[in-house]
């Protein structure tokens, strides 16, 4: 495909570009927020004039897929893809309904067998993208902390379009069932930002990385690497060395190292006791009340770059799992989620060696 120019020097990447053709009005969408993300999503599905594709792991809540059939009604173009097992071999409520509707649906398994379909992505009239760690549930949506970005810049739009389209042909359509376990690789490689246009420190900085296959830990513990001053990050889960040891190499250097976990998953996480173990400041915080989760995974980078989206820090979501990191330069939104950081992070507590259970302790991906 043809990809778009990059932006001018100094261009926000999240600024709305002139529009192409008809199109919905998205005026009324957020750039960013981490609450009432089930409002965003809908306010974007409402607005969409000729198509919406999704991706979603997870759909308990009704509004959502209100709004995705009311948008089938009026001639929009609806494909949502499914993590596999939400479906097989019992069909979730939600999805039932938008089947029954006319819906195109199809599901997506990962890798292996614990490989799944976990990104949270839509995409609309092919002008924005919606990212971020919000499954479409009741959890996610009163109880977890989360965070939804909107994407604007064709960098990013074509680029979450051309990782659509590649789930899409592999994705299976319901009347062919379930898919049989793929073995790692199996899907071969995603897409690729084929011209990085934001550096740090030297650094190239890809617009995005997708996972199975993308090089994901790989990508971000480079990036750490490339850190000066301040590291910023959190996650649901942790299993991947390559990016511990990142953490701690930032430590070393001198870097402000500022690490938060789920608390129950931190607790269940060797790897956060190998951070705690090796001086990295890190601290544990559930969600917004005993229901929820910190469920949010994203990284700030010298205060300059933001990296979000639905990856967690294991070595399943980069090797298996679809998932989708974006990286974002907009000084606005990195305020943002920075000012987010330093609030969920003063609240949040220190753990002890007595903090964690590290017997048979499962991680699941969410």
């Amino acid at each position: 495909p043809v990809l778009p120019e990059p932006p001018e020097a100094g261009e926000p990447l999240l600024t709305p570009l002139p529009a192409r053709g008809l199109k919905g009005d998205f005026t009324a969408v957020p750039e960013y927020s981490f609450g009432y993300l089930n409002d965003l999503v809908v306010k974007a599905v409402n607005a969409s004039a000729r198509s919406f594709d999704g991706a979603i792991f997870s759909v308990t809540m009704k509004d959502i897929p209100d709004a995705i059939m009311s948008a089938r009604a009026r001639g929009v173009k609806t494909r949502l893809i499914i993590d596999e097992a939400h479906v097989y071999p019992r069909m979730d409520t939600q999805i039932k309904r938008m089947i029954q509707d006319g819906v195109e649906i199809r599901t997506l398994r990962g890798t292996r067998s614990y490989g799944v379909m976990h990104n949270k992505i839509t995409i609309h009239d092919g002008e924005l993208a919606t990212v971020g760690s919000y499954n479409w549930t009741f959890g996610a949506t009163f109880s977890s902390h989360e965070n939804t970005i909107i994407a604007r810049h064709p960098i990013y739009v074509d680029g979450y379009k051309r990782y659509f389209d590649w789930m899409w042909t592999h994705a299976r359509p319901l009347s062919s069932g379930p898919s049989p376990e793929v073995p790692t690789g199996g899907y071969g490689a995603p897409p690729a930002d084929p011209s990085p246009v934001m550096s740090l420190n030297g650094q190239p900085v890809p617009a995005y990385v997708f996972s199975p296959g993308g090089g994901a830990q790989e990508e971000l513990a480079r990036l750490i690497d490339a850190c000066r001053t301040s590291l910023d990050a959190v996650t649901y889960t942790f299993s991947s060395k390559p990016l511990a040891d990142a953490v701690i190499r930032a430590r070393g250097r001198g870097v402000r190292v500022r690490f938060m976990i789920d608390e129950q998953r931190g607790a269940e996480a060797g790897l956060a006791k190998y951070l705690l173990d090796n001086g990295v400041n890190i601290k544990f915080r559930g969600g917004r009340n005993e229901k929820g989760a910190m469920h949010s995974k994203y990284v700030i980078l010298d205060g300059q770059i933001l990296q979000t989206g639905s990856f967690n820090w294991t070595v399943n979501a980069s090797a298996n799992s679809f998932e989708n990191m974006i990286f974002v330069g907009d000084p606005g939104a990195v305020d943002a989620y920075q000012r987010n950081f330093n609030w969920l992070f003063a609240e949040a507590y220190t753990p002890s060696q007595d903090s964690f259970d590290l017997n048979g302790g499962k991680t699941l991906p969410d």
